[in-house]
Order: C-alpha cells, then structure tokens, then sequence
C-alpha cells in the first residue's frame, strides 16, 4: 500500500509544479504588459506636445544647457538632471493652460538639449514666477502641477547654477 501513495503523491506534485510554472509566468506576461501601458499612457500627451525629435532630445541628447540672466551654465552633468528630463515627459507634471493663465509669460529660464552632431535642438522655455514652460518654436504652452513640480523646477535650477559657478 506504502507505494501506491507514493506514486499517487508523487504524480500530484509534479502536476501542480507545472501548475504552479505555467500560472507564474502567465501572470508575470500579464503584468509586464501592465507595466508598459501605464508608462506609454504617462507620456502620451507629453509626446503629443512635445513631438517625437523633441521628445528624444529631452530624454537623451548627452548636451544640456541652461541660460539664464545672461549666463550660460553647462548642466550635462548637473545633479538632478535624470528626474528633470523624467518631469519634463511626464505628463501628470504639467498640464496644457488657457490662454488668460499664459498671456505675455516672462521667460527667465533657457534650457538647450542638443547633441554635439546634429544641428537642430530642443529648447524649452520657463517662466519660473508662473510656473510656466514651453518650447522655443511652439504657441501653447504649459503649467507645471502639482505645486512640487513648479518648487522643483526652482530648486533644480538654483542648485545647477550654484554649482556650475563654484
């Protein structure tokens, strides 16, 4: 009697070894393919404003500069500058406004990402007062929210300038 058990049991485990495999990798494909559709919706509207050649020029050109008060600061390698780009194609960081909220914005804040053998470049335009950026040759523009993206954008800035002046 002791065998019959054995083989019994033995056929039971490696049944549901399969089981338990099979159910392991199917949901891992499952959330995998959450995965990317919740970052490809996070971006969608970004990208729609931003555009494609711009869009990449904000995620990966290795030249970053910033302008501002008639300085020029080299900030390629400022601290910070991963979660800045991240912000700027991030759409829950900013929203697109109406034309009362942008009239006549006061653009204090140049930020250039350009690569060293390419001509065109992705200037973003800010006005840090109304927390508003925008693209160089774009007419809408947008609103940093929530308010920690619009503090996190003045810090950003003060810490990279700070820095590239010592």
């Amino acid at each position: 009697m002791a065998p019959s058990r054995m083989n019994s049991t033995s056929r039971l485990g490696i049944g549901s070894g399969k089981l338990v495999v099979t159910s392991m990798v199917l949901i891992a494909a499952i959330l995998a393919g959450v995965t990317v559709w919740h970052h490809w919706s996070k971006g969608y509207a970004s990208i729609a404003y931003w555009g494609a050649a711009n869009g990449e020029n904000i995620r990966y050109a290795p030249a970053v500069q910033l302008k501002t008060s008639g300085k020029t600061f080299d900030i390629s390698m400022g601290r910070g500058l991963v979660h800045f780009r991240q912000a700027l194609i991030e759409d829950a960081s900013f929203t697109e406004v109406t034309t009362e909220e942008s009239a006549q914005p006061n653009w204090t804040h140049e930020v250039i990402f350009s690569w060293p053998e390419k001509t065109d470049a992705t200037i973003v335009l800010f006005d840090l007062n109304k927390g508003l950026l925008g693209l160089s040759d774009h007419p809408k523009v947008l609103v940093a929210k929530p308010e920690p993206t619009a503090s996190g954008l003045t810090t950003f800035f003060e810490d990279v300038t700070s820095t590239a002046s010592r």
